[in-house]
């Protein structure tokens, strides 16, 4: 899937980048991410649920490409990292019929890195407000130390991305947005080790973020 998103991206920006008007720009958005988390334990089935809510600064890079009518065609790449969420419990082992499974401190935590929007950028005739929709892809990568000794995996995820803004020009080619956005991104499921039973626990997670975003650009 990552593949074919880059060749997507490739193409839309060799289509549009020939004779259009360019921009650059850096971005900083404040973000809130919301996330539910369901795991369910592997011999038992037993299901846990959580939800937890982060709020983070997060820095971008963005490109654009104009086309006459005025419809803009960008690509926003974060260079880091967001944090999804950590935690830390104590845990007493109620699968006593499973001997792997050990009770003890287990330490958990989630970070949304490697994340790139494609979007569409339309003007709203006066006033210079605009609208927003586009494609986020990103990496979850998960980080944890288990007393069952489970380790979980990165997982790719999807995410559709709408919002709107207002958009002020200077004669120089200087702009400076305002603008909100909210990001429904797909639900992931994480398949952890396999342990010596052959049974593994899998975690179901879902993420959203909505986000105020300032930005600073030149036009060339």
């Amino acid at each position: 899937m990552k593949k074919i998103f880059i060749a997507f991206l490739a193409v839309i920006f060799t289509s549009v980048a020939a004779n259009a008007e360019k921009r650059i720009g850096l971005s900083g958005a404040y973000t809130m991410f919301s996330s539910d988390g369901t795991e369910t334990v592997k011999s038992s089935a037993q299901k846990n649920s959580k939800t937890h809510d982060d709020e983070v600064i997060v820095p971008s890079i963005f490109v654009e490409f104009v086309n006459d009518s005025g419809v803009c065609f960008g690509l926003d790449f974060i260079p880091g990292s967001a944090e999804l969420g950590s935690a830390t419990n104590s845990r007493t082992d109620t699968d006593t019929d499973d001997a792997s499974d050990t009770a003890g401190n287990n330490k958990v935590g989630a970070e949304l890195t490697s994340h790139t929007t494609l979007y569409v950028l339309a003007p709203i005739r006066g006033g210079g407000a605009y609208l927003k929709a586009g494609l986020a892809m990103a990496t979850i990568e998960t980080t944890e130390t288990l007393a069952t000794g489970t380790t979980y995996g990165n997982e790719d995820v999807h995410g559709i991305m709408i919002g709107a803004g207002v958009s002020r020009e200077r004669g120089n080619g200087a702009f400076f947005r305002t603008e909100v956005t909210y990001t429904d991104y797909e639900e992931v499921t994480f398949n952890g080790s396999l342990d010596t039973d052959s049974v593994r626990n899998k975690i179901d997670g879902d993420v959203d973020a909505l986000a105020i975003r300032f930005s600073i650009g030149k036009s060339f």
